[in-house]
């Protein structure tokens, strides 16, 4: 799953991950984000840490309490200059990880075949 507001962004990503093999959902802002890894399987989420409602950070926290979602990886993405990114350079949240906007789209699938592991073909 990937989450951010910004529509740019977020095309960029799926594009990148779709044209890896990877099946993409989108949300917009962290309450949605929220939602659909409560209402679906998801093997990791992207997430922006300065969205409206809920930020990347919050819902980091979120899904990582609950039974259900705790195990997913996490990589959070903040821009440079977003102040959200100072707090990620000492933490990260529960995260596995942290990528720095702007980053490459061959950056994020790298990433994501790093932590998804491939389903066994029965």
């Amino acid at each position: 799953m990937l989450a951010d507001n910004d529509p740019v962004a977020l095309d960029t990503a799926t594009a990148a991950l779709a044209g890896a093999g990877f099946k993409v959902v989108q949300a917009t802002d962290g309450q949605r984000a929220l939602q659909e890894a409560l209402g679906r399987k998801v093997d990791l989420i992207v997430m922006d840490v300065s969205m409206p409602q809920v930020g990347g950070v919050e819902a980091c926290h979120c899904l990582k309490a609950m039974p259900k979602t705790s195990k997913i990886p996490i990589v959070l993405t903040a821009a440079r200059k977003d102040p959200a990114s100072r707090m990620l350079a000492e933490r990260t949240h529960g995260s596995v990880r942290v990528l720095r906007k702007p980053f490459a789209p061959e950056e994020l699938v790298a990433v994501a075949k790093q932590l998804v592991r491939p389903r066994s073909l029965l």
